[in-house]
């Protein structure tokens, strides 16, 4: 971005930091009624600032496009309080039960630095708004072309000003197919040096068909000498695809119609690193104390092992058994019938089990071992996974990754039974977006989130 954009996250980043300096400060006086720090809490100051960094660029806080809206601020920052006071507590209250810290101070601490945070990032986007409503701090560009891929630009970059881009110009010799405010010029392509050198262009936005290469020379060669950015904005409408990705062997461009970020090592140790963590931590605070204790109640509740243990579809469509507590009746049409509303398999344990998704955690056992993730499509039924694959086109995609325990279908309500085809589809395209859009932010989105319905309740949990 021009100007003063490339500055913003710094000055998010130093506002969020000193507040929350500020914030320790006053709270270590209110508790202790004085400002002179000790050296043990001067290393607990570190390790909130160290936490608050990590988790700041973990989430991507400081991305501009992820400020844009109040509601995703307050949602990115409660995410980030949760990890922070997570990844604090950890590595100050998990060593020793007797911890020299005062635990007043630091809910203090939190209370102050995240409210305050939430205010100053609000007050900086109004203001942020405000800098370019009142004509600064944005760029310069002209669109080339009129047609319907001119349109969709068009209305983005009049959509809003946190993104600092002002649109001043159309330019195309067939008539312009949508309406333009009147504050935007509109002329033939032969118009476009004299107006950009008068009106000091940042950057264009070529839309046209890309077999005129002559124009699309000439524009190159105007933009390179007047130091103009000159960008294609080519049209992949017609391909099935919503994202298209270019690659290059040397000088060939290759083009690709699925981003995958899992096919990348880094990505992929980061994430099983993290499934690894967060499946020990679950099997030992919760599965440790709750296995025996629902062991106990299912074995008194009716006839029958106390894991259910079936095949399911895994990555490449490897087979893998599949661990959970058993919540029904021991019956012939388990490898071939989905629970149903009201179903009579299902016990009365079988269904508070299934209600509270109690019943799915043995599956972090599955986790650790690797057959699972945290995060990712649901595993099907080898069955379900036969069937829906010749009825579903990209069905066999979700196989590409690892299935979790829950994922975006799951949280996007399409959980459960699948009574008709447009059902699974959604389940689908949720778990084929997943894969397009992996991010270890958004893994940690899912989980709270799956969190918050279980607390609420899902009506298709049955």
């Amino acid at each position: 971005m021009k100007g003063y954009s490339r500055y913003f996250w710094a000055i998010h980043f130093i506002g969020d930091l000193l507040l929350i300096n500020i914030a320790f400060i006053v709270t270590y006086y209110i508790k202790f009624e004085t400002f002179l720090i000790t050296d043990l809490y001067k290393f607990l100051l570190l390790i909130f600032n160290f936490v608050w960094i990590f988790t700041a660029f973990l989430l991507k806080l400081y991305d501009i496009k992820r400020i844009k809206r109040l509601d995703r601020v307050f949602f990115n920052l409660f995410k980030a309080a949760l990890i922070n006071g997570f990844a604090l507590g950890s590595i100050l209250f998990s060593i020793e039960s007797d911890s020299p810290y005062s635990r007043i101070h630091v809910y203090l601490t939190y209370a102050f630095s995240f409210g305050s945070i939430l205010v100053w990032r609000i007050l900086s986007l109004q203001f942020i708004s405000f800098f370019r409503k009142s004509g600064y701090n944005f760029k310069r560009i002209i669109l080339v072309g009129g047609g319907n891929v001119a349109k969709q630009l068009y209305d983005y970059v009049n959509r809003d000003d946190v993104f600092g881009i002002r649109l001043l110009g159309i330019f195309c010799n067939k008539d312009i197919t949508f309406d333009l405010k009147d504050n935007i010029k509109q002329g033939n392509l032969d118009d476009i040096s004299e107006f950009a050198i008068k009106n000091n262009i940042d950057e264009i936005y070529y839309t046209l068909p890309l077999t005129d290469t002559s124009t699309i020379k000439s524009l190159i060669v105007f933009a390179d000498k007047n130091m103009i950015r000159f960008k294609i904005i080519p049209d992949f409408r017609g391909f099935p695809f919503k994202r298209i990705n270019i690659d290059f062997f040397e000088d060939v461009p290759i083009i690709t119609f699925r981003q995958e970020p899992l096919t990348d090592i880094i990505n992929k140790m980061m994430k099983r690193f993290f499934d690894l963590i967060f499946s020990m931590l679950v099997i030992i605070l919760l599965l440790s104390w709750l296995y025996p204790l629902i062991s106990i109640i299912i074995k008194l509740s009716s006839k029958g092992p106390v894991l259910f243990k079936q095949l399911r579809s895994g990555l490449n469509n490897e087979e893998f058994i599949c661990y959970k507590f058993r919540s029904m009746a021991q019956n012939k049409d388990a490898d071939n019938l989905q629970a149903t509303k009201g179903d009579m398999r299902i016990t009365r344990v079988g269904t508070f089990l299934r209600k509270t998704s109690l019943d799915e955690l043995p599956q972090f056992l599955n986790v650790l071992s690797g057959n699972m993730s945290v995060v990712g499509p649901r595993p099907h039924m080898l069955k379900h996974t036969e069937e829906y694959s010749e009825l579903i086109g990209r069905y066999m995609v979700r196989q590409l990754v690892k299935p979790g325990i829950t994922g975006v279908a799951q949280v996007r309500g399409f959980r459960g039974e699948t009574k008709e085809l447009k059902d699974m589809e959604g389940r689908v395209r949720a778990d084929v977006w997943y894969l397009e859009n992996w991010s270890l932010s958004l893994d940690i989105n899912i989980i709270i989130l799956t969190i918050w319905k279980v607390i609420k309740g899902d009506e298709k949990a049955y």
